[in-house]
């Protein structure tokens, strides 16, 4: 039996971000979302009907699964339980924002099995959020935070750098008051303003207020620097953790490990092969209700491209990976293949090797650069 990490889409929001750029659906009426997790049983079941897995590792992410009622997650967990093998350890998680979280839901949750919280703050300062489109403010991010570990010994917080108007000093007030809760684990994002987001469209009208470059880094490392006070180590480019509070989830993208993904954009890496699902939320509901599938694109993964992704997502990973393992995999000397590639970012101080590979701190801020050279 084959150990699986689900992922499980919920495409639903109250409002969309300014930054979003994930496939999302504003105040949907309760018969779509009826629809949709009818959807969602109906495309596991032929996961049931067709593989023997047991699930280790469930994240449902979005879009903000907070906002839907809880009784369409609990139903879902329930439905997962009766027809799948999962593991008693496995690692639960669900996105939530601030606005949409009550006692009742974190409740409902932990009833249903649900282990981890991860909860997108992105800043505490109000000028940031607004003009980010964030439907919270700082009030209610806090009074949240104030509940949240009552119900939740493993929850994670998410924050952004390089934001408009974020000055370094609100960034230092924002990451000091969150510390005060305490949070197992926390993910530092740096903002991507990507193409066809209202925030790319007015770009112009905010690209005086965007911190340069060198301030969003010098962010980034007092964060690390400021985390490490306070026992959470840089394990992954943007993520920081106390140790055994990794997101295991994650780490099976990290580690080129397999998992289903289902709703409407969902990715699977699955049988050697990587696919997705329809983005379009009626065309995924009416596919399932057809035939089970909603896959619009599929790629088998050859040997190479494996080798390629193992490096770039083993390279996220601050440990790095270890060239034993790659040897073991596929079957070559990692340092006799990419011999010139080595010397050139070792050169350039981009890398560390002995018997593992990993970025150094410079390497850490040209990530891209070294990512290339194995592309």
């Amino acid at each position: 039996m084959r150990n699986i990490g689900l992922y499980i889409h919920v495409p639903f929001c109250r409002k969309k971000c300014y930054y979003c750029d994930f496939v999302s659906y504003e105040n949907v009426d309760d018969d779509m979302v009826f629809a949709y997790f009818s959807a969602l049983e109906n495309e596991l079941i032929f996961y049931k009907e067709n593989y023997e897995i047991e699930i280790d590792t469930v994240y449902i992410g979005g879009g903000t699964p907070s906002f839907v009622p809880a009784k369409y997650i609990l139903k879902l967990l329930e439905f997962i339980y009766s027809n799948f093998n999962v593991k008693n350890t496995c690692e639960i998680s669900i996105e939530a924002n601030p606005e949409s979280i009550t006692k009742e839901k974190l409740k409902s949750y932990r009833k249903a099995g649900i282990n981890r919280l991860s909860v997108g703050i992105q800043s505490l300062n109000d000028t940031e959020l607004r003009v980010i489109g964030r439907v919270h403010d700082s009030a209610v991010a806090l009074k949240i935070l104030s509940v949240v570990p009552l119900y939740f010994e493993n929850f994670s917080i998410d924050v952004i750098t390089g934001l408009p108007y974020q000055t370094f000093e609100s960034f230092m007030q924002t990451l000091n008051t969150l510390l005060e809760f305490s949070p197992p684990h926390l993910s530092i994002y740096s903002l991507k303003i990507e193409e066809g987001t209202p925030l790319f469209n007015r770009y112009e009208e905010y690209k005086h207020s965007f911190a340069d470059e060198d301030e969003e880094r010098r962010m980034f490392w007092w964060a690390r620097d400021r985390l490490s006070e306070v026992g959470l180590y840089h394990y992954e480019i943007s993520n920081f953790a106390k140790k055994g509070f990794e997101c295991k989830h994650n780490l099976k993208y990290w580690n080129c490990d397999e998992y289903i993904g289902v709703g409407c954009a969902a990715h699977s890496f699955f049988d050697g092969y990587r696919y997705y699902n329809t983005s379009n939320i009626n065309e995924y509901v009416k596919k399932i209700k057809e035939n089970g599938l909603a896959v619009e694109g599929k790629e088998f993964i050859s040997n190479e491209e494996s080798e390629k992704e193992f490096i770039i997502l083993g390279l996220r990973k601050i440990e790095g990976f270890s060239l034993d393992e790659f040897r073991e995999r596929f079957g070559i000397e990692f340092e006799r293949k990419y011999k010139y590639r080595i010397e050139k970012l070792k050169k350039y101080g981009l890398i560390e090797i002995d018997n593992r590979i990993k970025l150094t701190k410079r390497g850490i801020d040209l990530a891209n650069l070294v990512w290339q050279e194995f592309i």
